[in-house]
């Protein structure tokens, strides 16, 4: 879904997107499957050329537990609040360098997006944020006790392993062979 930024008016536009406005259905396909989504977004423009993007998206992943592997749904709700500005090309001389860390402020972290030939493709904007808060190791949360809201294993403050007893099964030496090679 691509906005075309020079066609928002000065008092802005909000979007409203989800599983049934069916918008960014495709683009979030892989991420969510067929699990509900709701994007709130407020574009403003700041001059004519400088955007303000602000608003929340809360989607709902399937997700293997990294404790046990038991599938679950996690939960994302982000807000966003970006500043959008117009691509522009560093020429090899350019002495300036640009950063890609959000600039912090009190209560919420901002960070700046480019964008190319005066849109924004909503679609993947939607698409990465969503994957970049699913955690490297999702799992459900645990109640006060350290039980898993899940499996009700206890994870306290210990390491969570399951003990259970592999096969045991006599491995060849690999240096065998080696055993009666004569060297001259």
């Amino acid at each position: 879904m691509k906005i075309r930024l020079n066609e928002i008016p000065e008092e802005g536009r909000e979007y409203i997107l989800n599983r049934k406005t069916a918008e960014l259905n495709l683009a979030l396909e892989d991420l969510i499957k067929n699990l509900p989504y709701d994007v709130k977004i407020y574009i403003k423009p700041i001059n004519t050329k400088d955007f303000e993007m602000t608003g929340t998206i809360r989607a709902t992943t399937s997700e293997d537990c990294s404790r046990c592997g038991i599938d679950f749904d996690y939960s994302i709700d982000k807000k966003i609040h970006e500043i959008l500005i117009p691509f522009m090309e560093d020429d090899r001389t350019s002495q300036y360098a640009r950063s890609s860390t959000p600039i912090s402020e009190e209560s919420s972290a901002m960070s700046v997006i480019n964008y190319k030939s005066s849109q924004i493709d909503l679609g993947d904007y939607v698409h990465e944020a969503i994957a970049l808060d699913i955690p490297f190791n999702p799992a459900p949360s645990c109640t006060k006790s350290g039980e898993c809201t899940l499996c009700h294993k206890n994870f306290g403050n210990q390491p969570f392993i399951y003990d259970e007893k592999m096969g045991e099964e006599a491995k060849p030496n690999p240096f065998k062979a080696l055993k009666d090679l004569k060297l001259n």
